[in-house]
C-alpha cells in the first residue's frame, strides 16, 4: 500500500512539474523558460525537481514519451496492414486527430513556442516511423529514385509544417480536413516517386 501511494506522489510531482511546464511555453516559448519558472509554477522545490529530471530538456522529452507510445501503437498496427505506402496517412490522420484533443499539449510541443530542440525530436520521431514502412514498400525495388530516408525527411516535414499552423491559427479545420490537405499537397509527389496512382 505504501509503495502505492508513492507511486501516486510520484506521479503527481511529474505532472505538475510538466503541466507547469507546458503553460509557461505557451505565455514565453521555451527558450525563455528556466527551471526555476517551472519550479515557481508548480510550487515545488529545487532538490524535488531534481530528483526527477537532469533538466527541463530531460522533463520536456520524458513528457513527450505518451506521444511516442501512441507512435509505436500506430506503427505496430500498420505493420500487419497490407498496403504498404498508403499506412503513412493513417497515421497523418491519427496525429491531427490526437493533436485536436490535446491541444494545448501539442501547442506546447511542435507550435512555433516550442523551440528547435523539440522540433528536431519530434522530426527524428515520425520520420523514423514512415521511413521503416517506407523501405518495406521498397525492398523490391532497384535502386529507387528517391531514397526512403529523403522521401521520409520530406513527408514529415510537410505533416509538421501543416500541423504547426494549424495549431498556432487555433485549429480552423477540423482534423479531417487538415489530414485532406495534407493528402492533396503531398500525394501527387508520393505517386510520381511510386510510379502509379494510390488508392487510400
Amino acid at each position: 500500500m505504501e509503495n502505492k501511494k508513492e507511486d501516486r506522489r510520484v506521479e503527481r510531482t511529474r505532472m505538475l512539474l510538466h503541466e507547469a511546464l507546458m503553460a509557461l511555453i505557451l505565455e514565453k516559448g521555451y527558450e525563455s523558460v528556466t527551471v526555476q519558472d517551472i519550479l515557481d509554477r508548480a510550487n515545488l522545490g529545487r532538490s524535488t525537481f531534481y530528483s526527477h529530471y537532469r533538466d527541463k530538456d530531460d522533463l520536456f522529452l520524458k513528457g513527450f514519451g505518451h506521444l511516442q507510445t501512441m507512435l509505436e501503437g500506430q506503427h505496430s498496427q500498420m505493420a500487419g496492414k497490407s498496403g504498404g505506402i498508403s499506412s503513412e496517412f493513417n497515421l497523418s490522420l491519427e496525429l491531427f486527430r490526437h493533436a485536436q484533443q490535446n491541444y494545448r499539449l501539442y501547442k506546447a510541443m511542435v507550435g512555433r513556442q516550442s523551440g528547435q530542440m523539440m522540433s528536431t525530436h519530434a522530426h527524428t520521431l515520425l520520420s523514423d516511423v514512415v521511413r521503416k514502412h517506407l523501405e518495406q514498400y521498397f525492398k523490391d525495388k532497384k535502386k529507387p529514385d528517391v531514397s526512403p530516408e529523403i522521401l521520409s525527411h520530406w513527408l514529415v516535414s510537410s505533416f509538421l509544417s501543416l500541423l504547426t499552423w494549424w495549431l498556432d491559427n487555433n485549429m480552423p479545420h477540423t482534423a479531417e480536413k487538415m489530414d485532406e490537405i495534407f493528402r492533396q499537397l503531398t500525394m501527387p509527389g508520393l505517386e510520381s516517386v511510386v510510379g502509379h496512382d494510390l488508392s487510400i
